[in-house]
């Protein structure tokens, strides 16, 4: 019978990209049906095999073995040694070796991290809904893709992650939406092309395929790409507070 942390290898085997620890504890159901394992116990195998975790430490015969990376709030892929480096324990936490004490990260920053993350997470989700319920103030004549049981909210390509929002504008084209809780930075240029080429390749059919990127803020080096990009669109939102008497 296979242990904990082999069913954890088996799920990020063949994966290149993020998983949730909901997504792992899925994939370790469906591959042992009789569940051997509380959801719990494989979270904790999850921390203990992340090279960068700080609560790895407790978790030393899982810690020799790490080989993910940790990304906060549950997000994990596998670990690039040559891309995030080489993490050691230290007396609190872990630290990356030959950055010193300024890439140490502790517990207690990382429960830190982890709720400033769950509070930007909270705030896109509602940025979400909000577009949802009305893609047309995005922009006229948006709606959500929907094709044979497939719709266009969290579209998991498999490949390069899962789409935020995938719409059709009033002319038939493709439209895929990307959503920053707060400022976006450089990287979100590389994300919404991977998505943007796989909708290219796998469903659209020929047809034009564009991107928008809603940010609360853009970082000026993304507002210099998007001069190089003319078929994504950068998108400002605000967000306003309305108060009642309880």
């Amino acid at each position: 019978m296979s242990t904990c942390r082999e069913a954890v290898e088996e799920a990020f085997k063949d994966e290149d990209g993020v998983l949730t620890t909901n997504d792992v504890i899925s994939r370790v159901y469906a591959k042992h049906l009789d569940r051997p394992w509380k959801k719990n116990t494989i979270s904790q195998h999850l921390v203990g095999l992340s090279v960068n975790h700080p609560s790895s430490r407790h978790h030393p015969s899982l810690r020799q073995d790490a080989f993910l990376f940790s990304l906060g709030n549950g997000r994990y892929r596998k670990w690039n040694p040559e891309q995030d480096g080489t993490w050691r324990l230290t007396g609190t936490g872990v630290e990356l070796i030959d950055e010193g004490e300024d890439a140490m990260v502790t517990e207690e920053e990382s429960e830190f991290e982890e709720a400033s993350l769950t509070a930007s997470i909270s705030l896109e989700r509602d940025l979400e809904r909000s577009l949802l319920a009305d893609l047309g103030q995005l922009e006229p004549g948006l709606k959500l893709y929907e094709k044979e049981g497939a719709i266009g909210h969290q579209l998991d390509t498999g490949v390069v992650g899962r789409l935020d929002i995938l719409a059709v504008d009033s002319e038939g084209r493709y439209v895929v939406i990307e959503l920053k809780a707060g400022e976006a930075s450089e990287r979100v240029c590389g994300q919404i092309l991977r998505y943007m080429g796989w909708v290219k390749r796998e469903l659209a059919g020929g047809k034009p395929v564009r991107g928008i990127v809603v940010a609360s803020d853009f970082d000026e080096r993304v507002e210099y790409a998007a001069e190089a990009m003319p078929d994504v669109a950068l998108k400002r939102y605000e967000v306003h507070f309305r108060y009642s008497d309880v």
